[in-house]
């Protein structure tokens, strides 16, 4: 697994891993370990926190902390200790993105 700095989970329909090396998108689709990382960041959401399971954007920082931006306007986000969080989970996620290959379409003559 290469060293990976940031991941954004975005709302619509893109998961984008940002290394040292490396910046990469995938569909948020096309990733079976997706929805455990974002169950987990949400499992965290403050108690009396209006925001619903939608979001704009999940950004998880290496080692730092993981940060809920909901869907919808007015509506509080909420920043988790990466130390609370799955890191088996994400790691996972990290191996998918990294070991995603884009499908070849062929076109017909």
């Amino acid at each position: 697994m290469a060293t990976w700095s940031t991941l954004h989970i975005f709302g619509y329909g893109e998961t984008q891993l940002i290394g040292t090396d490396s910046n990469k998108k995938v569909p948020s689709t096309a990733l079976t370990t997706l929805a455990a990382v974002v169950n987990n960041v949400y499992s965290f959401k403050p108690e009396g926190n209006t925001a619903t399971e939608e979001y704009h954007a999940i950004n998880i920082f290496n080692h730092m902390f993981a940060d809920w931006q909901p869907k919808g306007q007015g509506i509080e986000g909420w920043r988790t200790e990466y130390e609370k969080l799955d890191a088996t989970a994400i790691d996972a996620l990290v191996a998918e993105v990294e070991a995603y290959i884009e499908p070849v379409t062929e076109t017909l003559a």
